[in-house]
């Protein structure tokens, strides 16, 4: 051995081990929980861009001459609204152009998303959820199950947009009132 040299180690010890497993510890425990809140941010974008398709779905119900319609298409995963169009005089449904198709984030599953009408689930990959203008529109809500969270969009058939709903907390839609029934037929506005 020459003087002045330090042996060559082959090996950590021990406290450089306990030091690393610390230092893992602390940064995994800085990393879950934030990847946690980017889904529950992720879920909750898309619940409100849910939410702003069946809005687009009620004002082209109200407002076009032409009839609409929304669905969820499985096979590529994602929440859209139809425009019915016609070419070379045939109709059919194609996406609306204004309203982007919602893609589903992709840790949720796909039957995490339902649609129903008038309280019955509603399967749209055979038939998309349609409404004529000046027909009645059916009571339409989607609903977004990821356990633990739950989102209801509801679309009353009076209403001119849909009610949200997450985690139980929301606000209830406005309901259409007689003002004659009420007395209040000939109060000023």
């Amino acid at each position: 051995m020459v003087l002045g040299s330090t042996p060559h180690r082959k090996a950590f010890t021990l406290l450089e081990l306990i030091i690393v497993v610390i230092l893992i510890g602390i940064m995994s425990a800085m990393i879950f929980p934030r990847l946690a809140g980017n889904q529950n941010r992720e879920f909750n974008l898309f619940v409100e861009k849910v939410a702003d398709v069946v809005l687009m779905f009620a004002h082209r119900n109200s407002t076009s001459n032409q009839p609409a319609a929304i669905r969820f298409d499985s096979e590529i995963m994602q929440f859209e609204l139809l425009a019915k169009v016609e070419e070379d005089e045939e109709r059919f449904w194609k996406l609306d152009p204004l309203a982007t198709p919602i893609k589903f984030p992709t840790w949720l599953e796909e039957d995490a998303l339902e649609i129903y009408v008038d309280g019955e689930f509603t399967d749209t990959s055979v038939w998309p959820v349609t409404a004529a203008p000046g027909e009645t529109r059916p009571l339409i809500e989607v609903r977004i199950n990821w356990d633990p969270r739950t989102a209801v969009i509801s679309l009353p058939s009076h209403a001119i947009g849909p009610s949200v709903w997450v985690d139980g907390e929301g606000t209830e839609p406005t309901m259409p009132i007689d003002l004659d029934a009420e007395g209040r037929g000939q109060e000023e506005w």
